[in-house]
C-alpha cells in the first residue's frame, strides 16, 4: 500500500490524506492514539493505525501523515494538550512521537516558527483568551496499555433554534454589515429595514507593513457608511455622495463624502445600533486572534516593526468600531467562514427550514473560509481554519515550486505543501490552469499571458497584484472559459475543485463531526451557475449524495436579502455576508 502511495506521488499526482488513513485504518498494526484535550476540558480521541515500513522513504511518507493528522486538528479544533498512545517497544512510533515537539516546535517564541508550528501560534494566542494563558500546550507520550476510553458527551436536547427571530430585530435599527476579504470589502447598511447604502472598496491587504494600512480603511469606510445611512434615515438620501460611495473611489473622494455627508446631517447624524462584522482569521470573544493568515503577511515579514504588536492594533478592531454605535449597541465579530454559515442559516430558516442541526459552509474566494454555527446562533470557539488543512500527501513535483509560483502546493502562510489554500480557492484554479492548460488548451493558456493574467516573473509563474490587482480578472477568465463548451480543460478545472471540496466534507466530518451535513458555499467560485454545477459533478463523483448549495438568489428569503437580489448594480453573491453580518449584528440586541 505504501508503494502505491509513493508512486501515485511521484507521478506528481494527489495522495488524500482521507484514502491513506482508510487503508491504514485497515491494514496497520501499530497504534498511535490521539487523546486531544479541549478547550473546555473535553476530550476527543483519534485512534490512528500506522503501517509497517520498510525503508526510510516509506518512514517518512507515514511521518508526514502524521505530522498533517496532527496539524489539521491543532488547526481546527485546537488543543490545550495531545497526549499519544503508543507501543513504547515500538522503537519507530516511539520516535516519531519523540520527534513531535522539534516538529512543532513547541520550546519556540512565536515570530521562530514556521511550517508546523504556525499553528500553534494560534492555538497559544487563543489559549491566552479563553484559558488566560495558564495552559502551555504539550504533547504527552504514554504506553497503549495505559489507555483508558474517552467519555463521548451525550447529545442533550435539540436547541431552540434563534435564527428565525433576528430579521425582525433590523425594522427598526440602523445596523451595518461588513465584509473584510482579502481582496475588497463590501458593506451594506439597513434603515429600518431597507437596505439603504451599499460600498465596495478594493484592497491588497497582503502588501501591508503596518497595521494602520488595515485599520484606517476599515474605520473611515465605516464612518462614510454612518453619514450616508444617517442621511437616508431622515429623508435625505439625495443627499448622499455617490461619487464617494463609488467602488473606485478615492481616499480623498471618501474623506470628502464624510465631510460633505456629516455638514449635511448636521444635528441627525447618529450612530448605528449594532454593527457585524465578517473578518477573514481567526475570531474568539470577539478578538482577532489568529495571526497568520495570508492577509496579515506583510505585517509579518516587516522586520522593523514587532509583529505582536502589530497584530495587537487588529485584534481590537471591534474596540475601534465602538465609536460608531449606540452606547447600547453592539459590535459583532466572526470569522468569515462562520459569517456565511450565520447568513445561510438565517435565510433558510425565515421560510420554515430545519436548521436544529445548525449550519455548516463554506467560502470559495482568495481563501478557504469555513463556518459551523450551531442552532442557538452561537459559533464554536476554536481555530476552524480548514483551509490549512493539509489534504494531499503526495503531488510531489509541485511541491518544488516556491509558495508564490501558481503551479506551487506550497502555502502561502507556512511553506507546508499540500493545504486546502492551494485546492479550493482561486489559487487553486490558477494552479490547474497552470498545470493542464499548456498541452490541453495551449490557446487558453496563451491568451492568459498575453491578457497580463498570467506572467513570467524570472522563473516563477504568477498572477501580478502589482501594478494592478489581477487575481479577480484571473478567476474570472478561467471562470467564463468554463462555461463554454469549446474548453473541455477548463470545466475539468472546476470539477477537479470540486473533488477537492469533498475530500474537504470528508475531513471536516471525521475531525469535527457537525451534526449538519449538508454545505453551503459562498463566495467568487461559485457566482455563475456552470462553474458552480461542474464542482458539484466533481465532489459527488467522490462523495455520492453529498449536498452543497450555492448562496446565489435562491438563498433570498429576508426581506433585506430579496432587497439585494433584486438590486440592479449588487448580487446575492457579492454581498450575501454583509447582509447576514447585519443579522450578526442583531444577535448582540438579543
Amino acid at each position: 500500500m505504501l508503494e502505491n502511495f509513493l508512486r501515485q506521488a511521484k507521478a506528481d499526482e494527489p495522495v488524500y490524506i482521507t484514502d491513506v488513513r482508510n487503508v491504514f485504518q485497515k491494514e496497520g498494526t501499530r497504534p498511535f492514539h490521539l487523546h486531544v484535550v479541549l478547550y473546555d476540558g473535553s476530550e476527543r480521541s483519534f485512534s490512528l493505525q500506522l503501517p509497517k515500513t520498510e525503508s526510510q522513504e516509506e518512514e517518512a511518507f507515514v511521518a508526514s501523515y502524521v505530522h498533517a493528522m496532527i496539524y489539521n486538528i491543532l488547526s481546527s479544533l485546537g488543543a490545550v494538550k495531545i497526549e499519544i498512545y503508543l507501543n513504547q517497544k515500538d522503537e519507530k512510533s516511539e520516535k516519531l512521537a519523540r520527534e513531535l515537539d522539534e516538529v512543532f516546535q513547541t520550546g519556540l517564541a512565536k515570530a521562530e516558527r514556521s511550517g508546523y508550528g504556525k499553528s500553534l501560534n494560534v492555538n497559544e494566542r487563543v489559549l491566552a483568551v479563553l484559558l488566560k494563558g495558564k495552559y502551555q500546550f504539550e504533547f504527552v507520550q504514554k504506553d497503549v496499555s495505559e489507555e483508558k476510553p474517552v467519555q463521548v458527551e451525550k447529545k442533550g436536547d435539540k436547541i431552540q433554534p434563534i435564527f428565525a427571530s433576528l430579521p425582525k430585530l433590523a425594522e427598526d435599527k440602523m445596523i451595518l454589515g461588513i465584509d473584510i476579504g482579502g481582496t475588497d470589502i463590501k458593506l451594506t447598511a439597513s434603515v429600518n429595514g431597507n437596505l439603504a447604502v451599499y460600498k465596495e472598496f478594493d484592497w491588497f491587504p497582503a502588501g501591508f507593513e503596518r497595521a494602520e494600512q488595515l485599520l484606517d480603511p476599515v474605520l473611515m469606510i465605516t464612518r462614510l457608511m454612518r453619514a450616508a445611512a444617517s442621511l437616508y434615515a431622515v429623508g435625505k438620501g439625495d443627499a448622499m455622495d455617490m461619487a464617494a460611495l463609488d467602488k473606485d473611489a478615492s481616499f480623498e473622494a471618501m474623506n470628502q463624502g464624510i465631510k460633505t455627508m456629516e455638514g449635511e446631517a448636521g444635528e441627525a447624524l447618529k450612530n448605528f445600533d449594532a454593527i457585524g462584522l465578517s473578518f477573514p482569521d481567526v475570531v474568539i470573544q470577539n478578538l482577532i486572534v489568529g495571526g497568520e493568515t495570508f492577509k496579515t503577511r506583510g505585517m509579518r515579514e516587516n522586520k522593523n516593526l514587532d509583529y505582536e504588536e502589530q497584530f495587537a492594533k487588529i485584534s481590537v478592531l471591534c474596540e475601534d468600531l465602538k465609536q460608531y454605535v449606540t452606547e447600547n449597541g453592539a459590535v459583532m465579530n466572526t470569522n468569515d467562514g462562520p459569517m456565511a454559515a450565520f447568513t445561510a442559516a438565517v435565510e433558510q430558516a425565515v421560510v420554515g427550514a430545519d436548521v436544529s442541526n445548525g449550519f455548516f459552509a463554506h467560502t470559495l474566494g482568495t481563501e478557504l473560509g469555513t463556518g459551523w454555527v450551531l442552532p442557538d446562533g452561537s459559533i464554536p470557539e476554536i481555530p476552524l481554519e480548514v483551509y490549512n488543512f493539509i489534504i494531499d500527501l503526495g503531488s510531489f513535483t509541485q511541491k518544488q515550486y516556491d509558495s508564490n509560483d501558481v503551479r506551487s502546493i506550497n502555502n502561502f502562510n507556512t511553506g507546508l505543501a499540500g493545504t486546502l489554500q492551494k485546492y479550493t480557492c482561486q489559487s487553486g484554479v490558477f494552479r490547474l490552469a497552470a498545470k493542464y492548460l499548456p498541452k490541453e488548451e495551449p490557446k487558453v493558456y496563451q491568451e492568459a499571458l498575453d491578457l497580463g493574467l498570467f506572467v513570467w516573473k524570472d522563473d516563477q509563474l504568477v498572477v501580478p497584484t502589482e501594478p494592478k490587482d489581477m487575481r479577480k480578472p484571473c478567476l474570472e477568465f478561467f471562470m467564463k472559459k468554463a462555461g463554454e463548451t469549446e474548453h473541455p480543460a477548463c470545466a475539468d478545472i472546476f470539477r477537479q475543485v470540486g473533488e477537492y471540496l469533498a475530500v474537504t466534507w470528508e475531513e471536516t466530518d471525521y475531525i469535527l463531526d457537525p451534526e449538519a451535513k449538508d454545505r453551503s458555499l459562498f463566495g467568487r467560485l461559485v457566482k455563475t451557475p456552470a462553474c458552480f454545477k461542474l464542482m458539484c459533478e466533481g465532489a459527488t463523483k467522490r462523495v455520492p449524495g453529498l449536498n452543497q448549495y450555492a448562496a446565489d438568489g435562491s438563498l433570498a428569503n429576508t426581506d433585506l436579502m430579496k432587497q439585494l437580489d433584486a438590486h440592479p448594480d449588487y448580487t446575492v453573491a457579492q454581498f450575501a455576508q454583509a447582509v447576514g453580518a447585519i443579522y450578526f449584528g442583531c444577535l448582540g440586541l438579543v
